[in-house]
């Protein structure tokens, strides 16, 4: 199955193509690459030094590819997106200079990004509305604390928030739950190494072929999801026992705990029920909502018949 490039020419055709298929292939295997890191964060550093460099790397730099493989719950593909964004090097004020090099040897064109790169805001915009129409989706990440990071900046249009807890609490507002990281899922099997092992090898314990180069978001996301299907079927896996936590984080992905008064429905309540404001859990009754755009929308089963 071949990669599907995205620029911006075809970004609306592509999208379309993404939308259609979110109907029946649910989980989203992601991938990014962005120029380096401009504070390298030590091996035993704690998690708040950790989450303070990837804030100021993250608000700092640009994403440069975003990887996207859709699937559904047996592991069936439906495709692989490449977005290539806009990045101009000669204008850009930060990034890693090895790294840029780096990525260059490994097959990205940034001289292509340059004239024919999506425009982050559009493609904002473009994607938000995308999944503003599906929910229950499953996205599945591999070390993924930096991808994650970048699609919420993505997203949101903002810099990331000041502590661990709000940025999970964004995280499952965006993207839902449902996140599951296959390096921190392999911490918990011997033959794999207990996670110390890096995507390439891994897949190669478990005689995973991969697609495309190394080092390229579309490539990286669509072996994350075979190497995520192919552990389901050899371990077995209960994946309750990994939603919400990611490789090197103490803050599990959930819902914020929170309370909204909801509006009265004068008129279509059955007579009888008091008119009144309830006050009940957010999470479950709203949908979030971000820049005007609402995002994972859950099934509201409201305690009202219409008349």
């Amino acid at each position: 199955m071949g990669i599907r490039q995205v620029w911006a020419c075809n970004l609306m055709e592509e999208l379309q193509k993404m939308d259609a298929a979110l109907h029946h292939h649910k989980v989203v295997s992601m991938d990014s690459e962005f120029p380096g890191f401009l504070r390298k964060t030590p091996r035993r550093s704690d998690e708040l030094s950790a989450f303070a460099d990837m804030k100021f790397n993250v608000d700092n730099m640009k994403i440069i590819q975003l990887g996207i493989t859709l699937s559904d719950e047996n592991g069936i593909i439906a495709g692989t997106w490449e977005f290539n964004f806009k990045f101009l090097i000669e204008t850009e004020v930060f990034y890693d200079p090895k790294s840029i090099e780096f990525l260059k040897e490994s097959g990205i064109d940034f001289e292509e990004l340059r004239i024919n790169g999506i425009d982050q805001l559009f493609f904002s915009n473009m994607f938000t509305h995308v999944l503003s129409r599906h929910r229950d989706l499953k996205w599945l990440t591999f070390h993924g604390l930096y991808d994650l990071a970048y699609m919420v900046k993505l997203v949101t249009k903002k810099p990331l928030p000041v502590s661990m807890l709000d940025f999970t609490e964004i995280i499952a507002t965006v993207f839902g739950c449902c996140v599951l990281d296959v390096k921190y899922m392999a911490r918990f099997y011997d033959d794999l190494h207990r996670g110390e092992l890096g995507l390439e090898k891994l897949a190669k314990i478990l005689g995973v072929k991969r697609v495309g180069g190394s080092h390229q978001a579309g490539s990286d996301s669509l072996l994350t999801a075979r190497v995520f299907a192919t552990m389901k079927t050899m371990y077995g896996i209960e994946e309750s026992r990994f939603v919400g936590f990611l490789y090197g984080v103490t803050t599990r992905i959930c819902e914020p705990v929170s309370t909204q008064v909801l509006p009265t429905f004068p008129r279509c309540c059955e007579p009888g029920i008091p008119q009144l404001c309830q006050v009940l859990p957010a999470s479950r009754y709203c949908r979030p909502m971000i820049h005007g755009v609402f995002l994972y929308p859950p099934i509201i089963q409201h305690q009202y018949r219409v008349l």
